[in-house]
């Protein structure tokens, strides 16, 4: 006699889909068969169950940078996350001016803490002004839970110089740590906006140009030649084009373990979307910007090839007033790069890669949850349905359609780019270690329910992987 029991649905298990039943004790899977019984029944009436998402990328009440804020805090943004099928989120301790690492991380923590429904790990974040005790920061941190470091090549107060990335990097290799690094060529991005300001092209559609694919695959072949030559375990975030996913491609041959993510936004919307009315353009501006049809259909066979590992959201929460500075015709220099995903995030894929059945039910465990689980040190309880594991789940109705917009979505900010687009494919029912947070369309518990989940390193013994030839010659 288990606590729950979870009947009547079509679960997405590791080897395929079965018709069976989940036990639930203590908030964790305890049982998967048929003719299980318990004391409190959930009939999931044919609805799919779903291993719940983990969204390992997304940013939520971050320090004021550039004079705005984040929409989303931890309660808005888990509550947006739930809604779209999200259990489980890991944004980052991100560092305001003249902060250390662990100071950003014990902030993130101090705004975390009674605002989350679902639960969080974080990442950490390294800058040139985090402080000159790198080393010793993220060795405290890694006691604390955090399994896993973000280094910006570019941005303002955020890119590192090639000296403090070999220090990161040769620290997380010792740590078992995954880098994520945000590839694009700050010099070339820097030199080439400023000439389009000379020549007064500021229309948002220069973005692209000010972004250009070139830019971000020179910078993640660099990022990954550094994970050579370190042995450090490395994720490219945001892979928006062709160009950069054939750099991971050709990092894995060299042997690099190297993992490529791309989000929602690089699959859905274009260049083209950028070459609208300013008003209307912004919507669509983030970091690396859009791309080709070209990068659209490489990066879709890299999603259903193994290519692509992770789908995350990149959840960039401003206010529409804040991106567009209050101009009513921004420019491309002067719009806040970013956009709302979090709620999206998994319903687009749901809708367009496996009710398409362009994904097989296996990639899209991958992509949305397993991978996840598996890369960022979440395994142990997260990411399958499985026993033993937290019984993050959501029951989805594969055949709900519905359109999204921003008023039909749960985070506090007031756009979205998919506005007016359908989808087939809604969660109806979330829950999180067996207790639902969204059911029949409403929030089921209070803020404060979600907990930080400490992390361990997902690969330990990286220490052992063989790295670069230091000293090729041999004494004779």
């Amino acid at each position: 006699m288990h606590e729950l029991v979870i009947k009547g649905g079509r679960v997405a298990l590791d080897d395929g889909w079965a018709e069976c039943d989940i036990g639930i004790d203590d908030g964790r899977i305890a049982a998967i068969g048929n003719g299980l019984t318990g004391r409190a029944l959930l009939d999931s009436g044919g609805r799919w169950v779903m291993p719940g998402g983990i969204d390992a990328h997304c940013h939520l009440d971050q320090p004021v940078w550039g004079g705005a804020g984040n929409a989303d805090d931890f309660e808005s943004g888990t509550i947006s996350a739930a809604f779209g099928g999200t259990t489980c989120i890991v944004p980052f301790g991100m560092p305001g001016p003249d902060m250390t690492t662990i100071g950003a991380v014990d902030r993130a923590l101090d705004r975390s803490t009674g605002r989350a429904v679902i639960d969080y790990g974080l990442h950490a974040v390294v800058t040139m002004g985090t402080g000159p005790d790198v080393e010793a920061q993220l060795t405290e941190l890694a006691g604390r839970g955090i399994a896993s470091v973000k280094l910006f090549m570019t941005y303002q107060g955020f890119a590192v110089d090639d000296d403090l990335f070999f220090r990161v990097l040769d620290t997380a290799h010792s740590l078992g740590w995954i880098v994520m690094v945000h590839a694009e060529n700050d010099a070339a991005i820097r030199r080439t906006r400023q000439r389009l300001i000379d020549l007064g092209r500021t229309d948002i559609r220069y973005h692209v140009v000010a972004h250009s694919e070139t830019m971000e695959r020179e910078a993640t072949h660099r990022a990954l030649a550094f994970a050579e030559m370190t042995g450090a375990r490395m994720t490219i975030v945001h892979v928006s084009s062709w160009q950069s996913a054939e750099e991971v491609a050709r990092a894995r041959v060299r042997g690099v373990d190297a993992i490529a993510e791309t989000c929602p936004q690089y699959l859905f919307i274009g260049s083209a979307d950028l070459d609208r009315p300013a008003l209307d353009a912004a919507r669509f501006v983030f970091s690396p910007p859009p791309r080709s049809p070209r990068s659209h259909e490489h990066l879709w066979q890299a999603l259903i090839d193994g290519g692509i590992d992770l789908w995350s959201s990149d959840h960039s929460p401003y206010w529409f007033a804040d991106k567009i500075g209050g101009s009513q015709t921004p420019a491309f220099n002067t719009t806040l790069s970013g956009i709302p995903g979090i709620e999206t995030r998994l319903p687009l894929l749901f809708s367009e890669g496996l009710l398409t059945a362009r994904l097989t039910l296996g990639r899209y465990l991958d992509l949305t949850s397993r991978n996840a689980a598996s890369i960022y040190g979440l395994a142990d309880r997260k990411g399958r349905i499985a026993v033993g594991l937290d019984a993050d789940l959501a029951l989805w109705d594969p055949t709900a359609r519905w359109t999204l917009g921003h008023k039909a979505l749960h985070s506090r900010v007031d756009f979205t780019p998919y506005e007016g687009k359908s989808v087939t494919g809604k969660p109806t029912t979330v829950l999180v270690r067996g207790v639902p947070v969204v059911a029949d369309g409403q929030l089921q518990v209070q803020p404060g329910f979600g907990q930080f989940v400490e992390r361990t390193a997902a690969n330990p013994d990286l220490s052992g992987k063989p790295v670069e030839e230091t000293t090729p010659w041999l004494d004779s």
